[in-house]
């Protein structure tokens, strides 16, 4: 039995259009959201596993009637700490926006350290 390497293949000789739609390690389709879609309805955790915040109640029969959801790959990251989420935070018009939430794939502990860090005043309103 003969083993072969894998052969990488030069990015330049691949055609565009295989590059645009390749997705490596991702198993689910592309979510493709738009303004006044529905929140999906789940739920997530502030601060602690403990308190859970379900953002499709909060939208539905929570009162809010519009917000801005901020999705970041990770919390602490470079770009999202420097730039990202502190426009969102000194943004003047920030107060018209409805209730804003950010969004990631940590745990709540660090999500909660990272918000402390960003925003220790907590003025701003972002959850």
């Amino acid at each position: 039995m003969a083993f072969r390497a894998l052969r990488r293949v030069p990015t330049a000789s691949r055609p565009a259009a295989m590059m645009m739609s390749s997705r490596p390690f991702h198993s689910t389709p592309r979510a493709c959201v738009q303004v006044g879609d529905a929140v999906p309805d789940l739920d997530l955790h502030e601060g602690s596993p403990a308190n859970k915040v379900n953002l499709a109640k909060a939208y539905g029969t929570g009162g809010l009637d519009r917000g801005v959801i901020i999705g970041v790959p990770a919390a602490f990251s470079g770009a999202c700490s420097q730039k990202h989420v502190p426009s969102y935070i000194n943004h003047p018009r920030l107060a018209d926006a409805g209730q804003v939430f950010v969004v990631s794939v940590n745990d709540a502990f660090v999500m909660k350290a990272w918000g402390d860090q960003l925003d220790p005043t907590k003025e701003s309103g972002v959850s």
